[in-house]
């Protein structure tokens, strides 16, 4: 049966900029494509941006709060005065609501929407914060994070049912909000086939890329929690068995000149490449080309779609035992998990994949099984039946 979804989110469907915009994505394509009548709310992704605009690619209207962009007290302000005035004029346009994060979801409550919800979580906005600030924390951070902690806990506890991405994130809101099992929907994300290249021309990219040696690469936000300081102490290790060994870290973020210092300090800034945010295509080709992909997660890896991304190009991941790097990275063969989260154990399990390389069957059964087990029809199927059963929770 049609139901008239109302899609919340913090993030536009205008184009994809990171995970939380390619999560958005797939699941209004999924909602769409089976006929469902849906719009999307969000909040305006700058402050001249228009409020309301046509997602060509999906047929559908998105609704922008206006925001000024600030993200302590006066945003929420604007956000609740902004949800007040809307939901009075479509509080009876919709059957159920599915809400990607929590901040335009919560002035959503606060406006008086009491529909059907299923709320998502791919990760907990206090922790993030916290872990953006844990260098600088002062107390007006840590006001911060209890705020929006007691936030995100109307969120999650208001709603009939939380998708999350994996066992970890499922026992983390449980534990953070006293939420019953029941209420969870566990519904791991998907590696997406790509067009236009393919394994057989690896060896054509490396050339490309001028990659003549063994390469290791990584796609992060240079922030605490993912570890990438971890990797350039990796590359100190090895310098001396390996010296020839490159290594590119695709992204960028709060830690770039710290971490090109690090890279001084550990005499290693010829070895590492600090390529900062790429193309897509430019992206692609390189999780193609390399002979290892590094996850050396610190913490909150909510699942580890990156890990996704890698595998779906036959490139094995080493990555810390982290979080949900548990879960995901041994399932899909070739992967492996450090012993521990030292950079010598990373230096070690390194070294034993770069010393027994993959061939390109190999890496053609890592693809196959990332697909087979990790795709988005699985994902929509349960996306979609839990849609269906929501206003019988």
């Amino acid at each position: 049966m049609t139901k008239r979804i109302l899609m919340v989110a913090d993030v536009s469907a205008e184009a994809v900029h990171g995970g939380a915009e390619r999560m958005l994505h797939h699941h209004l394509r999924a909602l769409v494509d089976i006929g469902h009548e849906v719009t999307v709310l969000t909040r305006q992704p700058e402050p001249d941006a228009e409020v309301c605009i046509e997602l060509a690619d999906f047929g559908i209207q998105e609704f922008r709060f206006p925001f000024s962009g600030d993200k302590g007290y006066k945003g929420l302000l604007e956000l609740k005065k902004a949800a007040k005035q809307w939901w009075k004029h479509h509080h009876d346009a919709f059957d159920v609501v599915v809400s990607q994060q929590p901040f335009v979801m919560w002035a959503l409550l606060e406006a008086g929407c009491r529909l059907p919800r299923l709320q998502v979580c791919h990760s907990l906005a206090c922790e993030e914060y916290e872990t953006r600030h844990a260098l600088d924390m002062h107390v007006k951070h840590r006001v911060a994070i209890a705020a929006m902690r007691k936030l995100e806990a109307k969120v999650y506890r208001s709603a009939q049912q939380v998708m999350v991405l994996s066992q970890y994130t499922q026992h983390k809101l449980q534990r953070f909000f006293g939420l019953g099992a029941r209420r969870f929907v566990v519904n791991a994300g998907a590696a997406e086939p790509y067009q236009g290249l393919d394994i057989v021309q690896r060896d054509a990219l490396r050339v490309e890329l001028g990659w003549d040696t063994p390469v290791v690469s990584t796609l992060r936000n240079l922030v605490p929690r993912t570890g990438v300081d971890l990797m350039i102490q990796v590359a100190a290790i090895v310098k001396n068995r390996h010296p020839e060994i490159r290594f590119v870290l695709m992204g960028d973020g709060v830690l770039r000149e710290s971490m090109q210092k690090l890279a001084d300090d550990l005499g290693v800034s010829d070895m590492i490449e600090f390529a900062g945010f790429l193309a897509e295509e430019c992206v692609q080709k390189r999780l193609l080309a390399s002979d290892v992909f590094m996850v050396p997660t610190r913490g909150l890896e909510g699942f580890g779609l990156v890990t996704l991304e890698a595998n779906a190009w036959g490139t094995p991941v080493l990555a810390t035992p982290i979080a949900a790097n548990k879960e995901l990275v041994p399932t899909i063969i070739h992967n492996q998990l450090s012993d521990n989260t030292s950079p010598l154990a990373l230096a070690e399990r390194l070294l034993w994949m770069l010393e027994n390389p993959l061939s390109n069957k190999q890496r053609e059964r890592t693809q196959t099984d990332a697909f087979s087990q990790y795709n988005w029809q699985k994902h929509d199927k349960i996306l979609l039946n839990t849609i269906k059963k929501l206003d019988k929770v």
